[in-house]
């Protein structure tokens, strides 16, 4: 397998990037799979003696633009053609990689996607879906930023494309679905949620009803759905509340005078819970929909979170994602 992998975007570097892609490729799992290095050619002259140790299976691609956070997805597009983030696309859409891994600017990856590769047959939106860790399972958040304005029919799509992917990752075949909501009643919420209750209800298997933002956490559906823009802010606080939270508790032990005695055997119980809602841990999620295999990286990813990526970019490569994309949508071939 060929993956494609976007060294210039992230706030970390390129050096960071690079560094997972070595991970990767001495880890046994990767099953001897090339990466393709798309950077400036400054960039590989600094890291040659590093990058000529691992020639065989890492290859370079030089680019001569770069696409920042700032820049507008549709601008971007039309003037940085050369950039690292888009010539990924464009290799995969000309078969030369098998699919492409970015952490960088998230609207100007969706853009690229949808503009040179196209949507699979049958797909009216595409979506974003991390998976978000709780304790011994997790669920899927669909969608996590790629559409702000939604139709209940999206909804239903997004349960299909999430269920499809959540097979691919945990092995879960009858996921429960639920809807965001302000309260569990049917009747609850706005425009969008009330008319798209019934139409889920009636489509999806197990769809378990609403569910509050408080009751994310308690086990009660694998999969979340939501439009773009209201999940795009669950995923940002979920990250700043567990975050501020064991910060807060670290500091009021040490405001204690016992703190000395205690604090070292609290290390072992804070470093369990930071793991495990850690991104590094799972690497990125794909831009469901899309027709190729595109993962998107947290935009703060280290070496670590790059290996997980690419890991998982080439389990759903293996698994035949879009293959079974096609089918949950246009074929009735419902896994849930």
């Amino acid at each position: 397998m060929n993956i494609a992998l976007d060294i210039m975007s992230g706030d970390r570097g390129p050096l960071s990037n690079i560094k997972g892609a070595i991970q990767y490729i001495k880890n046994p799992l990767s099953n001897n799979s090339t990466v393709f290095l798309y950077g400036t050619e400054n960039i590989f002259k600094n890291n040659e003696s590093l990058l000529n140790r691992y020639d065989n299976r890492i290859k370079k691609v030089i680019t001569k633009e770069i696409i920042t956070m700032d820049d507008k997805p549709s601008i971007a597009y039309r003037k940085k053609r050369n950039s690292s983030l888009i010539r990924t696309i464009d290799d995969l859409n000309n078969n030369i990689v098998d699919a492409a891994v970015s952490s960088g600017n998230t609207g100007a990856l969706l853009t690229s996607s949808l503009l040179i590769l196209g949507k699979i047959q049958g797909i009216r939106r595409p979506a974003i879906a991390p998976y978000i860790p709780i304790k011994k399972s997790g669920f899927i958040l669909c969608d996590a930023g790629a559409n702000s304005n939604i139709k209940p029919d999206h909804l239903v799509q997004f349960a299909l494309m999430s269920s499809a992917y959540l097979q691919h990752i945990g092995d879960v075949f009858n996921p429960r679905v639920a809807l965001l909501n302000i309260g569990s009643e049917e009747s609850k919420g706005n425009t969008l949620t009330v008319t798209a209750y019934p139409l889920l209800k009636d489509k999806i298997k197990n769809f378990v009803g609403n569910i509050e933002s408080r009751e994310l956490f308690n086990n009660k559906a694998d999969i979340v759905l939501c439009d773009g823009f209201t999940g795009n802010i669950v995923l940002k606080l979920i990250e700043g509340i567990i975050q501020n939270m064991i910060n807060i508790t670290i500091e009021s032990i040490d405001s204690h005078s016992i703190s000395k005695l205690i604090k070292p055997a609290l290390y072992p119980v804070f470093n369990d819970i930071s793991k495990t809602f850690d991104y590094e841990e799972y690497g990125g999620t794909p831009i469901l929909g899309v027709n190729g295999i595109v993962m998107k990286c947290h935009g703060s990813s280290n070496s670590k979170a790059i290996e997980n990526a690419l890991l998982k970019t080439q389990l759903s490569h293996d698994n035949d994602l879009i293959e079974d994309l096609e089918k949950i949508i246009n074929k009735n071939e419902i896994l849930i």
